[in-house]
């Protein structure tokens, strides 16, 4: 079983996945901004207590959850910060693996027919957002090919025509800017969400392809400093 973790925006979410039958056995998603440090130790209790009291009355941190999944962003510092130290000490605790999945991974596999040109978007702040170009493995993993931050009102310049562009649902863009992607012939999907069950099957693909990440080493997935790092 799977334990996946999205604390890097406005969605406090937490799952507890099946690998084998690939399926969710319990999700919560709780959008309730700036708590994520208090929400997220009750939820992944009350998903193990679920799961106890539901399907498998002997269920334990230690015999059952095999892999830790958690989002990286890019996203909020302190949101994502919450989440990777709480996967980070809840593997140590109890010598479990762990791997990194990016938001821009969990939004692209939320397109059902995946393009050629597939991007995906995150607010950056500063009229900026954070654009990465993504690609599928044959095994069903969305790569990202490139990642980088530009300005919100360049996305119609910098986007091929015939390209898809996904976002998430809470992540706004003007009119204007809108209206520019439709006449270059842009889809965009508005409706993409970061659910925890989306990276718990990421985390798998990710874990047999490339194995755990580092416990020491991962860190949130970011292309500039957060403010008052110089």
């Amino acid at each position: 079983m799977i334990l996946a973790i999205e604390t890097s925006d406005i969605v406090c979410s937490v799952a507890l996945w099946d690998g084998s039958k690939k399926q969710t056995i319990y999700e919560a998603n709780l959008e309730l901004p700036m708590q994520h440090a208090t929400l997220l130790a009750p939820l992944i209790q009350t998903a193990v207590d679920f799961v106890k009291q539901n399907v498998n009355p002997l269920l334990s941190q230690q015999n059952e959850i095999e892999l830790v999944a958690v989002s990286v962003g890019p996203g909020s510092f302190t949101g994502l910060r919450i989440g990777l130290s709480f996967a980070k000490g809840f593997c140590f605790a109890h010598q479990l693996p762990i791997v990194g999945i990016s938001n821009h991974q969990v939004l692209a596999k939320q397109v059902r027919r995946p393009r050629a040109h597939l991007y995906t978007m995150i607010d950056a702040r500063r009229e900026e957002v954070y654009l990465a170009q993504l690609e599928f493995a044959p095994d069903g993993l969305p790569e990202i090919v490139e990642h980088d931050i530009v300005l919100r009102q360049r996305l119609p310049e910098v986007l091929p025509s015939g390209s898809v562009l996904v976002k998430p649902f809470f992540h706004d863009l003007d009119a204007e800017i809108l209206q520019k992607l439709q006449l270059k012939g842009v889809t965009v999907h508005y409706k993409g969400e970061y659910l925890a069950r989306l990276i718990a099957y990421l985390g798998l693909l990710k874990f047999k392809k490339y194995g755990a990440d580092d416990l020491q080493e991962i860190e949130p997935m970011y292309i500039r400093p957060f403010a008052g790092v110089q």
